[in-house]
């Protein structure tokens, strides 16, 4: 959405639609404070889940790991072998995919939170302080223009000289306030097309590039996942049609084992 533009030769005029536009750029300031607030929320709720997430699964990973399967006789066939060996093998699997998810966690809060809140309180906070300051100077010097134009013309021509010089000295600074006030509007407008953006988008990049690499564990995985599935079928004596699990199934086709990490 499009503002009209805001230039620096209207804040001498102070006109009604210089203030007029200001409003403006003021609502969407704060339209864009409230948004942060909510996306700084969101994004600490989104990073505290994947958090809890992957402390669920590393303690899950534990607990397969240490599990021993018990079997009957003195040797063991491969096929048993293999069978005994698969929760310390799921166990490393989703260790290795946690070890990652903790890393994104863990920079998470440097990628998105600490950048977004940055903005906002260094240059949405002194956008507002400029804000306070140009309405102070603004009720300042038209309380004493009011008083200017009040005077008595039967006054001195030295208190007359000394009015003007009053009033003078609070245009200028008003003028100051104005222009400072608008150009901090300016250098927000400016930065939050990079310091809003360019955070989210490192963040979902992180993201992203921890969804590919699960992608690559699980094509990894495969070749195991089948080897163990066909010891599972001879342990069991039953033809694989009898198995819950199609082994012979292209993987992409199997959403019940696809790996979810």
């Amino acid at each position: 959405m499009g503002h009209p533009p805001l230039e620096f030769s209207d804040c001498y005029s102070d006109s009604p639609d210089f203030r007029e536009t200001l409003k403006c750029y003021e609502l969407e300031l704060e339209r864009t404070s409230k948004f942060l607030k909510e996306l700084i929320k969101d994004g600490n709720n989104v990073i505290n889940a994947i958090k809890g997430y992957s402390l669920a699964v590393q303690k899950l990973s534990q607990t397969l790991n240490v599990f021993q399967f018990d079997f009957i006789g003195d040797s063991l066939t491969d096929d048993e072998i293999n069978i005994a060996q698969s929760f310390q093998e799921f166990a490393g699997l989703l260790q290795e995919a946690e070890h990652d998810r903790m890393m994104l966690v863990q920079n998470a809060s440097d990628l998105l939170i600490k950048p977004l809140e940055k903005f906002r309180k260094e240059q949405i906070g002194l956008t507002k302080e400029k804000r306070k300051k140009f309405e102070k100077e603004g009720e300042r010097y038209y309380s004493q223009l009011d008083k200017h134009l009040n005077l008595s013309a039967k006054k001195k021509e030295s208190q007359l000289q000394e009015a003007d010089e009053i009033l003078c000295k609070e245009r200028v600074t008003f003028y100051e306030s104005s222009v400072e006030y608008v150009y901090q509007i300016h250098q927000v407008q400016d930065r939050k097309k990079f310091d809003v953006v360019e955070p989210v988008l490192a963040f979902l990049h992180s993201v992203l590039t921890l969804n590919n690499l699960t992608v690559e564990m699980t094509q990894d995985f495969m070749p195991y996942k089948q080897e163990l599935q066909l010891s599972l079928q001879n342990a069991s004596g039953l033809p694989w049609q009898q198995l819950s699990v199609d082994v012979t199934a292209p993987a992409t086709n199997r959403s019940d084992w696809r790996c979810h990490l």
